[in-house]
């Protein structure tokens, strides 16, 4: 069926446990982050003020926690169901 016969040896390729280019240049970019990378950026971002600074900080939580996607519910109730609510609820309040 398959293009191989069952037992045969890997022949090029990776090695095991390689890493390729993008992750090798992930990995530096990290290191450079928690070596002294992520000091500069705090002392630029806590350089900015007002709207400014805001603006940055929102940007960098997107990175952290996505936007959720706008949602809109719609759902029809009738006259009677509206009633019983707001009496319920001056009730409750009073």
């Amino acid at each position: 069926m398959g293009q191989f016969k069952e037992g045969h040896k890997k022949v090029g390729g990776r090695t095991k446990g390689a890493v390729n280019k993008k992750t090798a240049q992930w990995e530096a970019f990290a290191e450079y982050c928690v070596n002294g990378g992520l000091k500069r950026f705090e002392q630029e971002l806590n350089s900015l003020e007002g709207k400014d600074y805001v603006n940055s900080f929102l940007n960098l939580l997107e990175y952290h926690k996505p936007k959720l996607q706008r949602t809109e519910v719609k759902h029809e109730v009738d006259n009677e169901t509206v009633k019983q609510l707001i009496f319920v609820t001056k009730e409750n309040s009073g």
